[in-house]
């Protein structure tokens, strides 16, 4: 004879997986509400964009500009990495420079400061201490053109060029 024993309710797996499922959907929901919320409506680059739809479109002119005018800078990084020496190819194109710093995964983190002139295309100025991890680097000059550049982790200098070709 074959009797058919019942489990106890609290014995039956498919029990558990209908009550644990919808319960785990709440921590899920709210983690991903907090990260959605830290994380701010902010654009990952700092680019003007226009907005079409979906599309964004960059306006690249002070890209071709420096292009153009046939620009290029290296930027170096004192040992501490608190001080930031650029020396750009034309100083007679200079007008007033700022050195954007994003960094490549915290926002943060990113720097905007501006560029005092040493003479002789040299240009530096303070940062707060650049951490690790790499940084996406911009020269902005308020003549109308602009480099970019990557500081990679650990390097202490990066070269900055147009990001697009002369137009």
């Amino acid at each position: 004879m074959n009797a058919h024993v019942a489990r106890p309710w609290y014995r039956e797996p498919m029990l558990w997986l209908t009550i644990a499922i919808p319960l785990l959907t709440i921590p899920a929901g709210l983690a991903t509400w907090y990260l959605a919320a830290r994380g701010g409506s902010s654009d990952a680059v700092g680019d003007d964009v226009r907005r079409m739809g979906q599309m964004q479109i960059a306006d690249v002119r002070p890209d071709s500009e420096a292009a153009r005018l046939g620009l290029s800078a290296q930027a170096e990084l004192q040992a501490d990495r608190t001080r930031v020496e650029v020396l750009l190819s034309d100083a007679a194109a200079a007008g007033t420079l700022t050195l954007e710093l994003r960094h490549s995964a915290e926002a943060t983190l990113d720097q905007v400061v501006r560029l005092d002139s040493l003479g002789g295309g040299r240009f530096a100025a303070q940062v707060d201490a650049l951490g690790s991890g790499a940084w996406n680097a911009r020269l902005v000059s308020s003549a109308g053109w602009r480099l970019s550049g990557r500081l990679e982790a650990g390097d202490a200098a990066f070269a900055l060029g147009p990001a697009v070709g002369a137009g």
